[in-house]
C-alpha cells in the first residue's frame, strides 16, 4: 500500500471537519482554560482539574493577564485539588 500524502491526510479531515464539525471532546470554554486543563490534568482526575479551574474562575483568574502578575505560591493554592499543586504552578508560571 503506498504512503499517504500529507495533502490527502488533510483533504479527508477537511471532508470530515464539514461534515460533523468540532467534536468538542476537551472541555474548556476558552483556548485557555483548555491549555490551564491540559496542564493540570497530568496525573489526576479530570474532577479534580474541575475544582481547580472553578476556583480559577471564582478568583477571576482565567485570563493572561490576570495569570501573569499571581504569584508562584497564590497560583498553588488555588489549584491545589489538582495535586502536585506546587509542579504545576511552576509549569503554569513558566507557560505564561
Amino acid at each position: 500500500m503506498p504512503p499517504v500524502a500529507r495533502s490527502q491526510l488533510l483533504a479527508i479531515y477537511e471532508r470530515l471537519y464539514s461534515f460533523f464539525g468540532p467534536s468538542g471532546w476537551w472541555p474548556g470554554e476558552t483556548p485557555l482554560e483548555v491549555i490551564v486543563g491540559a496542564i493540570l490534568t497530568q496525573n489526576t482526575s479530570w474532577r479534580n482539574v474541575e475544582q481547580a479551574l472553578a476556583r480559577l474562575k471564582e478568583e477571576g483568574a482565567l485570563s493572561v493577564e490576570r495569570l501573569t502578575p499571581i504569584g508562584e505560591a497564590q497560583l498553588a493554592e488555588w489549584i491545589r485539588p489538582a495535586g502536585y499543586y506546587r509542579i504545576k504552578a511552576r509549569r503554569l508560571k513558566n507557560f505564561f
